[in-house]
């Protein structure tokens, strides 16, 4: 009696394992490249878009699976031990809550050990604008650094958690212009004009410039490096009025490719292509500027 179809009988995922256990027979060496290929797509990514008022983000993760599976592992284990200690959360509340906890790996081996957790190693560097109404108790609104709006008791909640250590740190005033607090030899210091900023130079830089400021950038400041405007080698200075944050990518286009650009304004730049067209950026966005 002839076998049945398979095709028939099987489902999507049966099915797209016969595909791949052809292609591994059939086409080895395109299967061995394209595997290449997906180690080069691993990645792990904070989606600052999907953040809202609620405080609730998204985050996805691209891995190898043997990595996937033992992170999930140490998921479970933690979401079980909040269980065991008295969390009334549903499960997947639970495995949510384990993300933060692994972020302090004692913290969780402690957890998953059922023994006494050591005090909180972790700490964040948050930049909240509050009114006057919100710091009274009356206001409902608040907004971050990156111009997220957010429900103010959601920042009461992450301020009262026990897990981090809170600093709270004087705002730092960027019209106070290149006041050399922390850093040496310019506008009147003795000494050698240091190359690195100082941490409250960057500060000011990325909180001016929340991006990269190439046109049309959206490369979040505190990933890009700090360029000089005016080349440390050219006696250009390591102050706010002569640096800015550029990606890896944009900063090897100025760099290496003809691209030039200028501080008009604090926050404000103008670039010029190396064939002539001029873009105009500032904090709303990029304009171009060439004559058509």
């Amino acid at each position: 009696m002839p076998s049945p179809p398979v095709a028939g009988t099987a489902g999507l995922i049966t099915l797209d394992r016969l595909i791949d256990e052809a292609m591994l027979l059939l086409h080895a060496e395109e299967v061995e490249i394209a595997s290449l290929e997906a180690l080069e797509h691993r990645h792990v990514t904070l989606d600052e878009r999907s953040i809202g008022h609620t405080g609730i983000a998204e985050m996805t993760i691209r891995a190898d699976w043997a990595d996937l599976h033992d992170l999930d592992t140490a998921v479970a284990l933690i979401a079980e031990a909040l269980k065991r200690d008295g969390s009334l959360e549903s499960l997947d509340v639970r495995r949510s809550q384990a993300v933060g906890i692994l972020a302090d790996p004692t913290r969780a081996l402690a957890l998953i050990n059922n023994t006494e957790p050591p005090p909180p190693s972790k700490s964040i560097v948050a930049y909240v604008h509050l009114d006057h109404d919100v710091i009274e108790g009356r206001g409902l609104l608040a907004h971050d650094e990156a111009g997220h709006t957010l429900l103010a008791d959601r920042i009461r909640e992450w301020l009262t958690r026990g897990d981090r250590h809170i600093t709270i740190r004087p705002v730092i005033n960027l019209n106070d212009h290149c006041d050399g607090s922390e850093d040496t030899g310019h506008h009147g210091r003795q000494g050698p004009d240091p190359y690195v900023p100082s941490f409250l130079t960057a500060e000011k830089v990325r909180l001016r410039n929340p991006t990269c400021v190439f046109p049309h950038c959206t490369k979040k400041s505190r990933s890009c490096d700090l360029d000089h405007l005016t080349a440390h080698t050219r006696t250009g200075v390591t102050c706010e009025c002569n640096l800015a944050p550029l990606c890896r990518h944009h900063h090897q286009l100025k760099t290496h490719a003809g691209w030039t650009y200028q501080q008009l304004t604090p926050g404000t730049f103008l670039w010029r292509k190396p064939h002539g067209q001029t873009m105009l950026v500032t904090p709303t966005g990029t304009r171009d500027l060439t004559d058509p």
